[in-house]
């Protein structure tokens, strides 16, 4: 995988984290309200994301401080919205499911930032199994689908 297309991919998965969980039960938000406003932390976490990124890539001399920039963007703003999704109040149903996809989301923020610069390196993704997990959680644009 490319560097711009695997923050492309990031800034969606970033973006994707943001939503976590669904179902109609009577505490907390329905299945509908949690995902419009999971669906929302995702969207303004990618633009905050792709602007970030799409500064550093769209130039022809990337050093290694734009990049660590671009890097700690990434970093930051996927931690911002897994906590913005854990203060939701998602469906009880759903609690665990959630947990998991925000136990695995930080796993992942904190293996690209262990990474350093060698991030855009790999094509190895680190919230891949996120994706995964917000996806079966139907939570599709944090899954990056």
């Amino acid at each position: 995988m490319h560097t711009h297309t695997k923050v492309l991919v990031v800034g969606c998965f970033g973006l994707s984290l943001a939503l976590a969980a669904c179902s109609d039960d009577d505490s907390g938000l329905t299945k509908a309200e949690f995902v419009d406003q999971a669906n929302a932390i995702c969207v303004r976490g990618d633009q905050e994301i792709g602007v970030a990124v799409g500064s550093v890539f769209g130039g022809d001399d990337v050093g290694p401080e734009q990049l660590q920039a671009a890097l700690d963007t990434i970093v930051s703003v996927s931690r911002r919205q897994l906590e913005e999704i854990t203060a939701l109040d998602a469906p009880s149903s759903l609690d665990d499911e959630v947990k998991q996809m925000v136990a695995e989301g930080r796993s992942a923020t904190d293996a690209a930032e262990a990474q350093g610069l060698g991030f855009f390196e790999t094509e190895d993704d680190p919230w891949q199994r996120t994706g995964e997990l917000a996806s079966e959680l139907g939570l599709d644009a944090c899954a990056g689908d």
